[in-house]
This record gives C-alpha cells, structure tokens and sequence, in this order.
C-alpha cells in the first residue's frame, strides 16, 4: 500500500510532467499557425471545487472577435 504523502509526490510529479507536455504542444502548435483559446473549468466535487483546463484551437484569421488582433 503506498502512503498518502508517497501518492501526493507522485501526483505532483505527473502534474509537473504533463504540464511541461501541454506546454511544448502549444508552442509546436503556435508555430505551425494556429492559435489555442485556454479557459478553465470548475467541477464541484464532494471534496471542493476543481479546475480543470480546456483549449480550444484555431487558425489565426478563424479566432473569435475576442482573440483577433486589431491592426492600429
């Protein structure tokens, strides 16, 4: 049985692994020219609140009105 704090290291870990991961992914997705729309979710769970991450890509000139640069 592992102990509460050898799991926690571990899911640190991972969590540090996968966000350097996602991180790499969006940089090789930015350069080949499309863009990544990031936003968060929270799921209520019976031990709190819990974000979660969602992006959403597209190409520059598909970005929503929001996200599209404006040329002065």
């Amino acid at each position: 049985m592992t102990s509460y704090l050898t799991r926690q290291k571990h899911a640190k870990e991972r969590l540090g692994a996968a966000l350097q991961k996602m991180n790499d992914a969006i940089r090789d997705v930015h350069k080949s020219g499309i863009d990544v729309d990031i936003s968060t979710l929270t799921i209520h769970t019976p031990r709190g609140p819990m974000v979660q991450v969602d992006l959403k890509t597209f190409r520059a000139y598909d970005a929503p009105p929001v996200l599209r640069l404006v040329e002065e």
